[in-house]
């Protein structure tokens, strides 16, 4: 073992001396090397003092200092050892709470292992190094857990009080007499200590088979191994979608939010606001991420089934928020029973909307909810363009390259899988399926995307060579995290130029020029938040220019086709 001290003065000069200990065959050696220093103000006649940790008393000391052997004599009480050099004291009972003032307040006596303090005369500890040899070293600490003796009977398997569970085993073992504590071994590894009758191991697979033994301890030794088997259990929730996020029309308590629903822990609990006492009806809107192909949903209400147990209302279900199936009514007992709603064979969705009409108090409140695709299945992620399984700046790469192709063109088969609201045109919304995942994704809110863009030309007409500008403003915006539309316009009159941001924030700029396999010629001005980026400023701001250049002349009409702002939620409003 090697130890270093560095010392770094207030000049933030500083001094180094390695120190190097071995022990072999019960003799420690303990080498100091020469201190090397650095600036002037460094003392070079220094004392050394050492405390060595022992078990026992030594048989005898030595020291070198430079090429010289020096006596230590040693002495008998720590007054002597105080005053005296080139000695060395075993101190039986070491008092670490020594420097307690008369009358202040104290512990008492801190006793701890034995030992050994050597003090060797100073000399110039930057030209002679030192060496201090312990002959008879012994270092045990006591392991205060043994304390029974007598023989020890390996323990039995104890199954009806082990526990199984699709990621964690428990296993359990009938006490044995004399013994002091017990050790397992797993997969290699010895776990010891355990004074229970039980251990849990964790980060297991399901459905899996492990092996394991278990021997009892104490003060004379170990009892004989006993082996035995454990497995895993088949995970309930295989089939439960993971991730799942949501959001409520109506404020809820703080602490216990909708994600309390999906941590798959029934021990928290979601609740709307509790100053809010008519919070029904209101809306759910689940987001399961994914389109999967569904099995069925279950709702746990709390355990006494009180305030906030939903008792009635509807479900529909969308691919993209914006196209919902017909509602379909249920009614639920007002108990703590798990409540199941079941859905056909052919039901795929992302979207669960859940219209919450009656629940106990007019409050809403829960422990989990699950919902389940079919076995079997994956869910696909909107927005994997490039179907890897994971939605990340790949995904928004390719996208930039297909922005404004619209069903009919020729590559658009090629990514139709990327037209998520199926529209029929590569839009704001489809790259926002993208946009919200990225630089850690969006925070959950209730909050609804409102508004409309719109667009003010410099000029009526115009005549070959004039500069034709288009101010792109909002009305009424609020939470708006990203925009699309695309604006027509004939090739042989016009020309595009480019686009100045003004209010754009960090929003990623998209915009393309398209030439449609038709012949026609469109502008996409697209723009799409990463994360949870600034929204654009409320209200009614001045976002950007768009520029062309007049090729003949001719008259202003261009107008605003397929205009979406979308929300983080990737809720949408048209103009």
């Amino acid at each position: 073992m090697t130890m270093t001290a560095r010392h770094k003065p207030i000049s933030k000069e500083r001094a180094f001396t390695e120190l190097k200990t071995t022990v072999k065959k019960q003799v420690l050696t303990l080498d100091i090397d020469r201190t090397m220093a650095q600036f002037p103000e460094f003392v070079k006649s220094q004392q050394t003092e050492l405390r060595i940790n022992v078990s026992k008393a030594p048989k005898k000391l030595t020291a070198t200092v430079g090429d010289a052997k020096v006596k230590l004599t040693q002495v008998s009480t720590r007054e002597e050892f105080e005053q005296g050099t080139n000695v060395w004291f075993y101190d039986a009972k070491p008092n670490l709470n020594r420097w307690v003032r008369a009358g202040e307040e104290s512990v008492g006596e801190v006793i701890k292992n034995p030992q050994v303090l050597v003090k060797l005369a100073a000399t110039d500890v930057t030209e002679n190094a030192v060496s201090v040899t312990v002959k008879g070293f012994e270092f045990k600490t006591p392991n205060r857990l043994l304390v029974h003796h007598g023989k020890l009977a390996a323990p039995q398997f104890n199954k009806q009080q082990s526990k199984a569970q699709a990621y964690t085993l428990q296993p359990a073992w009938d006490a044995v007499d004399n013994a002091d504590y017990y050790e397992v071994e797993h997969d290699g590894q010895i776990y010891s200590t355990i004074r229970a009758l039980n251990h849990l191991f964790d980060d297991l697979a399901p459905v899996t088979n492990y092996s394991f033994r278990v021997r009892a301890v104490n003060a004379d030794g170990a009892s004989a191994w006993t082996d035995f088997q454990l497995s895993t259990v088949k995970d309930p929730l295989e089939w439960a979608v993971k991730g799942v996020k949501a959001t409520t029309s109506v404020q809820n308590q703080g602490g216990q939010g909708t994600d309390k629903l999906f941590d798959r822990d029934l021990k928290t609990i979601w609740h709307t606001s509790w100053s809010n006492q008519q919070a029904t009806p209101f809306e759910m809107i689940v987001d399961l991420r994914s389109v999967n192909q569904l099995e069925r949903m279950e709702y746990i209400p709390r355990e006494d089934a009180g305030n906030g147990t939903i008792l009635s209302g509807s479900y529909a279900l969308s691919t993209d928020r914006q196209n919902w199936s017909t509602p379909v009514a249920f009614n639920w007992e007002k108990d703590a029973t798990t409540k199941t709603v079941k859905f056909n064979e052919t039901t795929a969705a992302r979207y669960v909307k859940l219209n919450v009409d009656k629940a106990v108090g007019n409050f809403g409140s829960g422990r989990e909810i699950y919902v389940y695709r079919r076995p079997g299945t994956e869910g696909v992620m909107q927005g994997d363009i490039n179907r890897d399984k994971r939605v990340d700046e790949n995904d928004l790469t390719s996208y930039m390259n297909y922005t404004g192709l619209r069903r009919g063109d020729g590559d658009f088969d090629y990514v139709a899988i990327g037209d998520i609201n199926n529209n029929g045109l590569i839009d704001a919304y489809d790259i926002s399926c993208v946009g919200v995942e990225l630089d850690g994704g969006v925070r959950n809110s209730s909050d609804k995307v409102r508004g409309q863009l719109v667009l003010t030309p410099n000029v009526k007409t115009y005549k070959a060579g004039d500069v034709v500008e288009i101010k792109v403003s909002g009305k009424d915006l609020h939470y708006v995290n990203a925009l699309s539309f695309g604006l027509p316009y004939k090739a042989d009159e016009l020309e595009y130029k480019g686009i100045t941001l003004k209010g754009m924030k960090d929003m990623v700029n998209l915009t393309y020029d398209r030439l449609h396999t038709s012949g026609q010629k469109a502008l996409y001005p697209t723009f799409v938040n990463r994360g949870n980026n600034f929204l654009l400023e409320e209200g009614n701001p001045e976002l950007f220019t768009i520029k062309f250049v007049a090729k003949k002349a001719g008259k202003f009409n261009l107008k605003a086709v397929d205009g979406l702002l979308i929300d983080r939620n990737l809720g949408t409003a048209s103009f």
